[in-house]
């Protein structure tokens, strides 16, 4: 599918039900919040959005949420005043306005703090913003995109995500299955990003030996299209003949092959990628097991104190 710039690769019926979702809604003014692991696509989903709306000449403004220091994510957001806090020179105008009359997409809204969150609510509410240090409001005329691999559902039951915003923001949803749900979406992707990157790189088409297909499929793919595109491109810059064998796309794994087998594993006993302070705990648990549940020596190895420790050991998955 293409659309402006954009051009999307899918076969699988699951996908292309959230194209056809996709292009229902860019009808309408509606906020929508597109769910999905990390790597998927959910900004490729908004751009079309923006693309097929009646906004789609003016401007589509990503911000990923989590990638600014909250200290001045307000401030990126709102913009704020000269002379607003120290190194304020000059005035600034924030995303929000830059996007008037387009398009603003949030990506990772459910990293967003409590405190901003009240703010996005009233900005959806009165349609207008007040930069920070200025005591006057400006009008807006903005859609809202937003998008999290978080189940925000479960982040409002722990009162760590406003109840009021999420209704709010998630008036139609659209959830992006994972690539391993859609098998049959790898082989088109594999071969557009082959030509894509063969010709970015090099000038000269690169193609697949007659064995990589069947690998490509046997891949979990957990880091999903954005994993499968590295993959390819690494393999193109780093092969040194016209064919891309499986033993080249192996090669550019990482090194300790070992490794990644392991967090395989670990993602497929949790069912999906697995956050940080979930791969640490794992870790913690194999510590204390090679110690034979010896807290104060896993500890002491670890570097961390006993109360850490316990916190650490606590069950997460079934």
């Amino acid at each position: 599918m293409v659309s402006g710039e954009l051009k999307i690769i899918a076969q699988s019926p699951r996908f292309m039900e959230v194209l056809e979702l996709a292009r229902r809604v860019a009808l309408s003014s509606a906020n929508v919040l597109i769910t999905g692991e990390s790597g998927t696509g959910k900004e490729v989903i908004a751009r079309l959005i923006h693309e097929l709306s009646s906004r789609k000449r003016e401007t589509f403004v990503p911000i990923n949420c989590s990638a600014i220091p909250e200290e001045l994510l307000e401030a990126e957001l709102f913009g704020f005043a000269k002379g607003s806090f120290t190194g304020a020179l000059v005035a600034k105008a924030g995303l929000f306005e830059e996007a008037n009359g387009g398009t603003l997409f949030l990506d990772e809204i459910g990293d967003l703090d409590l405190h901003l969150q009240a703010k996005l609510l009233r900005v959806l509410q009165e349609k207008k913003i007040k930069r920070v240090g200025e005591n006057h409001y400006r009008p807006l005329n903005i859609r809202i995109l937003s998008a999290t691999h978080n189940d925000l559902s479960e982040d409002v039951q722990q009162k760590k995500f406003r109840e009021d915003l999420y209704f709010r923001l998630n008036v139609v949803p659209i959830k992006i299955p994972p690539l391993r749900e859609r098998p049959e979406d790898i082989l088109p992707l594999a071969h557009y990003f082959l030509g894509k990157h063969s010709l970015r790189h090099l000038g000269v088409e690169k193609r697949f030996t007659a064995e990589v297909p069947a690998y490509l499929l046997s891949r979990p793919w957990w880091g999903n299209v954005r994993e499968l595109e590295n993959l390819i491109e690494r393999a193109v810059v780093l092969s040194s003949s016209n064919e891309i064998s499986v033993k080249e796309l192996e090669n550019d794994q990482d090194n300790d092959a070992d490794l990644e087998y392991l967090f395989e594993r670990l993602c497929h006993k949790a069912g999906r990628l697995l956050s940080l302070e979930e791969v640490t705990q794992y870790y913690v648990e194999y510590v204390l097991h090679l110690n034979q549940g010896a807290r104060e020596k896993t500890a002491r190895d670890l570097g961390i104190d006993r109360k850490t420790l316990y916190r650490r050991t606590l069950p997460r998955f079934q």
